[in-house]
């Protein structure tokens, strides 16, 4: 079977506007339905955490864990229910595959972007690719369900920055139409101390430095910029111990002796990965 990478496929979504329409990207996965969609961890070195101070209620790991625990129909079940399928399959096959979006939501949680919401819209995604899936055109529905949950994914992601970058623009527009008309308070008696306070005329004192902010904060804000905050190494960590894609869930000490981790690096590694999925929005580093 031929290969189709994660950032080929990025690339098709997020350039070619036509498979941002459901029935255009129904055409491209049949014209590519002998290609296996691999995940190649191109996402790497994620940075350290610093001043998180925003958690959400432990919905996260409580999710996660439901996943891992929940009894599921078997391939067997399931292809057979592909064949001739009823909304009583269509549902088993979705609760089935849910471990999946888990999975692949770990490779884009970007910064900005909540775990969670990413979750959410890949489940869109593996529902469209159930109510689509032809087995007799598109063969192996795993597969088939990875582009879609993946599409679905980049797709939310990709608005997400849009709005972002607008909202910039937005702001840079009126500081530019506005540049020499607004009045700053003096802030010189309200601090007597040694401290020193920057304003804003101190960052932008100039329309070219506004615009020069402008250029650096629209280059950043770009899906292909925006790392992933998970390592490749607590993604493996986290697959492992919830068993997505795994034969069965694996204990820390398990998942140390295997990825020939130090006594104690991958609890450590494992906690670091929980914190930054719990964290509700994330920040956005510019």
């Amino acid at each position: 079977m031929q290969i189709l990478s994660i950032k080929e496929l990025e690339k098709e979504i997020i350039e070619d506007y036509r498979y941002r329409e459901d029935n255009d990207f129904r055409e491209f996965l049949d014209e590519n339905s002998d290609k296996e969609l691999k995940f190649d961890n191109h996402y790497t070195g994620a940075k350290e955490l610093e001043d998180i101070d925003e958690f959400a209620e432990e919905t996260v790991i409580d999710y996660l864990e439901e996943l891992s625990n929940m009894e599921v129909i078997s391939d067997e079940e399931e292809d057979n229910y592909l064949k001739d399928i009823n909304d009583s399959d269509k549902e088993k096959i979705i609760i089935k595959n849910l471990n999946e979006v888990a999975s692949i939501a770990f490779n884009y949680v970007k910064t900005g972007i909540a775990y969670m919401d990413v979750v959410q819209e890949g489940t869109v995604g593996l529902i469209k690719a159930v109510d689509y899936f032809d087995a007799d055109k598109h063969g192996n529905f795993k597969n088939y369900s990875k582009y879609w949950i993946t599409r679905e994914i980049i797709l939310y992601i990709e608005n997400k920055i849009a709005d972002l970058r607008n909202e910039f623009k937005n702001f840079f527009k009126n500081k530019k139409e506005n540049f020499g008309k607004e009045h700053h308070h003096d802030h010189d008696e309200e601090h007597q101390s040694d401290e020193v306070y920057l304003k804003e005329e101190d960052l932008l004192p100039t329309v070219e430095a506004i615009e020069k902010r402008e250029k650096m904060v629209e280059k950043k804000i770009d899906f292909f910029v925006l790392e992933n905050r998970l390592s490749e190494r607590e993604i493996e960590v986290l697959n492992y111990y919830f068993g997505f894609g795994k034969d069965k869930r694996y204990s820390i000490f398990e998942i140390e002796d295997m990825l020939k981790l130090e006594n104690g690096q991958g609890e450590e590694l494992f906690q670091r990965a929980l914190l930054t999925l719990s964290i509700i929005e994330g920040k956005m580093f510019l």
